[in-house]
Parts: structure tokens; C-alpha cells; sequence
């Protein structure tokens, strides 16, 4: 389904609107002030219909500003509670929302998205077979299902090509975003661009901004492979620049593993070896003169710190000690999240409870049975979802896999904020390899004239 207004049609809409809101001032302008918000929200609902790429700018720059943080930070000074949640809601609300307009406008893919079928089946189970009642409420699991499957929503819509190029290369520019409206924070006295030892930040914290690099480099890798224009290369550098700013070593690690992968593994059709050298040889004194401070700065904590995993040594045994306690299905859907007391003196001084580790969290939520399939329906999904893709394409999202699994066992990769933008570049991508195959499936096809 593509219903586009005409422009005689749009035209007219306009006129008859313009003459409705100049009548209703005249008439009734007490009512005119009630209903302006609710009119400008209409205004607003239609336009982003009509130009989906309008949305996606949306969708970057809600991510790219932290509204979750910063509404957080407005409301309650960063001392989280229910406007904390209502923050991250926010957030995980845009992809659904935008998931409804291009379903309403293009239709349904007919793709299967695995994942959301993996967390749908056991949510059921979750609520047939688990004791919820003894450790998670109803209404706590369904919100749980609802932020785990956030991340793939969009994976469920069509749209044309333009619209996941869109998101592609909007993902690249999310870490940026992140930092420019980060230093004018700073400048106004609203928020601190350094955390408070010292780490890059922007207007996230320093392990989600390193999260939204990660898939920035992966997206910029991605756009360069596939037309070799120096833009992608240098606007990936600025995202590597900001995720060593970040001191964050596992999403460091994860881009290191994937880097070594699309140089490793890349044969003559997706990454000639003369690329290669250009690449390096070019690269080298450049990158030494613009990477090489944020590298040592990053080296002091990844080299100073090394016995000290950021509490993941005191909070992994409380999630171990529950996965034995029941090691098949779990205690259901969103329990990962109550294992750690967070009044615990330890934990608040280490300033988290979550796992930072998605197979413990998964299989304390539905078992070591339960967490395999989620992981085995998200590889089936990618790695089935581009056995028909061009080569570089192909390359680019298999190498991002691999290192999204290794990310998975040192940080929140499913549950935060950050999965949403990783997994919608997965989603987009994987969009527009089917349009492209089907393109190049057509064009093969011969003419019924002979």
C-alpha cells in the first residue's frame, strides 16, 4: 500500500487547513489555543508520512541528542527512577512508531525477522510454564518483551531504498551528533562532555556513546566498501576517534575484531589488495597524526586498569548463582533485571546492576535453552538474511556479527538504548540487500520480446 496525495490534492488540503485555522481564530480563538498542539502534532504525523526520510533524521537525532539521558537529567537531576524509565521508553518508542508509518505505507515484510519470533515464543512460554509471580510481574515482562523487541521492529516494514540508505548513513552520524550537542552542553553549563574521570562522553555516558561508535564504524565501513568514496573513510575515522575518547574497552575490542575481519577475510571482490595498501600506506601518517593521541589516551585506562572489569567480577556471580539455580528456561522474560539489589552498598558503588554480559542476562531470563535460540535466531536471521548479498555486503555483515556476539559477553548489547541503532543498521541493511537482489534478479530476466 503507497497512498502519495497528488500535488493538486496536497494543494488543496493546505487551503482548505489554512482557511479552517483562519476561521477558527476569528470564531473561537480560546478553543484555537486549546487545540493548536494537537493540530501541530497532526501537521507534524502527516508530514513524516509523507517523507520517511524525514522520520529517520528523527529517529538519529533522538538517539544522537540521549533523550532518554537528558530527560533523565531534566527531570530528576540523574537520579533515574520512573522518569528514568519513561526516558528510555521514549527512545524505544521512535522505532515502533516509524515501523506503524512505513507498514501503513508500504506494507508488511514478508521477510521473517527471527528474533522477534524467538522473543515472542518465549514470552509465551514465559507466561505458561515459569513462575513469574515469584520473581517478575505480568506487566513487567510484557515491557520487557516489548524494549527486547524494539531493537528489530523496524525489520518487520518495507520501504524503498533511499529510506534504509537513509538509516544506514544516518547511523554513522550518531556518535557525532552525540558529541557536538555534548560540548555545546558543556559551553551552556548543562551537561559535561568528560565524564567524571575524565572519559568522552558527548550527551550520553561513556559505554553508550562507545556502543553507538561501534555501529557507526560498522555502518561507514560498510558505505566505503561500496563505492570507495573517501567520505565514508574519513567520517569513520571521527567515530574510531570517539570511540578511543571513550576509554571503553570492550566496544574497542569488538571494532578491532571486526576491522581485522574485512582485512582477513575480504577476497579481490570486495577488497582488492591494492585497496589494502592504499589504505594503510595512505592512512598511516594521517591516522598516526589523528588517531594517535586518543590512542594513548584511550591506552591509559585500557593499560592502568587492567585487573578491574568495571564490577563485572562482583556482579557476574550473582547471575551465575541464578542460572544454576534454574539452568534450562529461566525465572522469565525482564527477571535478569532483579537479581542484583541495587541498594546493595557494592552495587552502588560501582554504579550499576545490570550484567553488562547478554548471555548471563538471557539465560537468567529464559535459561540456557532460552538464550541459545535468541543468539541462534539472531545469527539465522543476519546470516541467513545475506546468503544472496552482494559480496561486500556480505563481508560487512558477517565480520559485524562476529563482533557483535564477542560485544555480547562484556556489554548490554540486546537491552540498552544502543541495540536499537545496531540492530535497525542490521535491519536496514538486510532491507536493502533483498531490494537489490531482487533488482538484480529482474534485470537477469530476459525481455518478452526475446
Amino acid at each position: 500500500m503507497n497512498i502519495v496525495l497528488s500535488a493538486n490534492a496536497q494543494r488543496l488540503m493546505a487551503l482548505l487547513g489554512a482557511a479552517t485555522l483562519l476561521a477558527g481564530a476569528v470564531l473561537a480563538p480560546e478553543y484555537m489555543l486549546t487545540a493548536m498542539p494537537l493540530l501541530v502534532l497532526l501537521l507534524a504525523t502527516l508530514a513524516l508520512y509523507q517523507f520517511p526520510v524525514a522520520f529517520v533524521a528523527m529517529l538519529v537525532l533522538s538517539y544522537g541528542l540521549a533523550l532518554d539521558i537528558q530527560l533523565d537529567v531534566l527531570t530528576t537531576t540523574g537520579k533515574g527512577g520512573a522518569t528514568a524509565a519513561l526516558g528510555a521508553a521514549v527512545v524505544k518508542v521512535v522505532p515502533y512508531a516509524m515501523m506503524a508509518f512505513l507498514m501503513l505505507r508500504y506494507g508488511i515484510a514478508r521477510a521473517i525477522t527471527w528474533p522477534v519470533l524467538a522473543f515472542g515464543v518465549i514470552a509465551a512460554l514465559s507466561i505458561a510454564i515459569l513462575p513469574i509471580g515469584r520473581v517478575v510481574s505480568m506487566p513487567e515482562m510484557v515491557r520487557s518483551l516489548i524494549g527486547s523487541a524494539a531493537p528489530f521492529a523496524l525489520a518487520l516494514a518495507l520501504a524503498p531504498k533511499r529510506v534504509w540508505t537513509a538509516l544506514i548513513r544516518g547511523a554513522v552520524l550518531v556518535p557525532m551528533v552525540s558529541v557536538l550537542g555534548g560540548l555545546l552542553a558543556e559551553l551552556a553549563g548543562f551537561y559535561p562532555i568528560l565524564s567524571h574521570i575524565g572519559r568522552l562522553q558527548g550527551l550520553h555516558s561513556p559505554p553508550f556513546l562507545a556502543g553507538f561508535c561501534v555501529t557507526a564504524i560498522f555502518a561507514a565501513t560498510l558505505e566505503y566498501l561500496r563505492g570507495y568514496r573517501t567520505r565514508w573513510l574519513l567520517l569513520g575515522g571521527i567515530d574510531l576517534a570517539i570511540l578511543l575518547g571513550t576509554q571503553a574497552r570492550a566496544p574497542f575490542i569488538a571494532v578491532a575484531l571486526f576491522l581485522a575481519l574485512i582485512f582477513l577475510v575480504s577476497g579481490p571482490k570486495t577488497f582488492t589488495l591494492r585497496r589494502k595498501v592504499d589504505l594503510v600506506m595512505g592512512g598511516m601518517v594521517p591516522g598516526a597524526l589523528l588517531l594517535g593521541p586518543v590512542l594513548l589516551f584511550a591506552l591509559e585506562r585500557f593499560t592502568g586498569d587492567s585487573d578491574n572489569l568495571s564490577g563485572r567480577d562482583v556482579i557476574w556471580p550473582y547471575f551465575l548463582d541464578a542460572i544454576e539455580a534454574r539452568p534450562w528456561f529461566g525465572f522469565g522474560l525482564g527477571a535478569g533485571k532483579l537479581i542484583v539489589d541495587p541498594d546493595d552498598p557494592t552495587i552502588r558503588l560501582i554504579r550499576s546492576s545490570a550484567a553488562h554480559n547478554e548471555y548471563l542476562r538471557l539465560a537468567v531470563d529464559a535459561g540456557v535453552v532460552g538464550c541459545a535460540a535468541i543468539f541462534v535466531s539472531i545469527i539465522a536471521w543476519i546470516w541467513g538474511g545475506t546468503r544472496q548479498a552482494a559480496p561486500v555486503d556480505k563481508l560487512v555483515l558477517r565480520c559485524g556479527l562476529a563482533a557483535a556476539l564477542l560485544h555480547s559477553g562484556f556489554d548490554n548489547t540486546l537491552i540498552a538504548t544502543t541495540a536499537v541503532m545496531q540492530f535497525t543498521f542490521f535491519a536496514a541493511a538486510l532491507a536493502r540487500v533483498r531490494i537489490e537482489t531482487g533488482a538484480r534478479r529482474t534485470a537477469r530476466q530476459p525481455s518478452p520480446t526475446g
